[in-house]
């Protein structure tokens, strides 16, 4: 039997909905470069659901995603205020240092949130000279702990930035997630809770790859297109990018995905409560949940040895060896009866 895939849904192959759109895109010949009718028609699409007045570009990454977005309005001499455990932070090397060439203060979160008053701590010796200037909060969401930020908590931190003259940008990875989540529209958690840019994930959601970012409120004859050729993330055929999203709009496929994901991980959630309450100190061998469950992530308090044997069951992360946590990760083409089968194993290994 094929090892399950609990650790990413970037080992997963592509939603078989968009496969078919790109394969139907795979007739004859377009302008390239983005000026061929799905990029245009996508676009559309996206204002048509986001509001209009923005912009949208697509990149091949989520690495160059943020570094475009970003690199748009951040110079040199600037700062970026993100998370403590933000993907942006963290795991990016020294992607945005290199590319956008501004500093990166990470604030303290809880259960990897920025709260308001510790993102105000943070911006100080605005105007010294011998300081960055603050620019840019850049928000996770959901955060790297799978927790979503409400619309009021958005709304809170974008009064912060409204009031020390900082943009929001959001980066939204497994952003579907959220919106299912919070049981609301891609408008209502992004251009009304104030974000300024939108790194918006698509390979996460089924796709072969690509990502989009949004501005929504665009300054007036930016460049924005010329920082995206420089950037490296200009597409030729841009069609294969955009005819995928366009799908994911489609009818709101992205929700489908999203909620069918966001269920597996409760479902695993539910699971372990279960075991926990059923016999289990973690020094013994027993399990629980860490951080509250609200997108297609878990994270489990598991001891090593027991993580180990149950990678003969199902790849997952050992998120943080030091706090004995493991990740899981569920994506569309993962089941429930996965979720029972590795509920099952691990049971009879306590």
């Amino acid at each position: 039997m094929e090892k399950i895939n609990f650790s990413s849904e970037n080992f997963c192959g592509v939603h078989d909905l968009i496969m078919k759109a790109l394969t139907d895109a795979n007739m004859g010949n377009m302008p390239s470069y983005g000026k061929d009718q799905f990029t245009l028609e996508t676009i559309a699409l996206f204002r048509q659901i986001c509001g209009d007045g923005m912009e949208v570009y697509f990149t091949f990454n989520g690495t160059g995603a943020n570094n475009f977005g970003l690199g748009c309005v951040a110079e040199r001499h600037h700062s970026i205020f993100c998370s403590d455990v933000a993907h942006l932070y963290v795991d990016e090397s020294t992607a945005p240092e290199t590319f956008i060439g501004c500093r990166l203060y990470p604030v303290p979160s809880v259960n990897g949130k920025i709260l308001p008053d510790a993102l105000e701590s943070r911006i100080r010796r605005v105007g010294d000279l011998h300081h960055p200037q603050p620019r840019v909060v850049s928000v996770t969401q959901p955060t790297e702990f799978g927790t979503v930020y409400t619309i009021a908590e958005m709304k809170a931190i974008k009064a912060v930035c409204a009031a020390n003259d900082l943009l929001l940008h959001v980066d939204g990875a497994r952003f579907f997630n959220a919106a299912v989540h919070l049981n609301a529209s891609l408008k209502a958690i992004s251009k009304e809770a104030g974000v300024d840019i939108l790194t918006l994930g698509g390979t996460k959601s089924g796709l072969m790859f690509g990502e989009a970012v949004i501005f929504f409120h665009p300054d007036a004859g930016n460049a924005y297109r010329y920082h995206l050729k420089r950037s490296m993330q200009l597409a030729s055929k841009n069609r294969f990018i955009a005819v995928q999203f366009q799908r994911l709009l489609q009818g709101e496929l992205w929700r489908d995905i999203a909620r069918h994901t966001n269920e597996l991980a409760n479902c695993l959630a539910r699971e372990i409560e279960g075991i926990a309450v059923g016999g289990g100190d973690l020094a013994m061998g027993g399990v629980k949940l860490v951080y509250p469950v609200e997108s297609n992530a878990v994270f489990v308090h598991m001891p090593k040895a027991l993580q180990q044997q149950m990678q003969d069951v199902a790849s997952f992360y050992w998120w943080n060896e030091e706090r004995s946590e493991a990740r899981f990760v569920f994506s569309f083409n993962n089941t429930a009866e996965e979720v029972g089968r590795f509920a099952e194993k691990l049971r009879e290994r306590m």
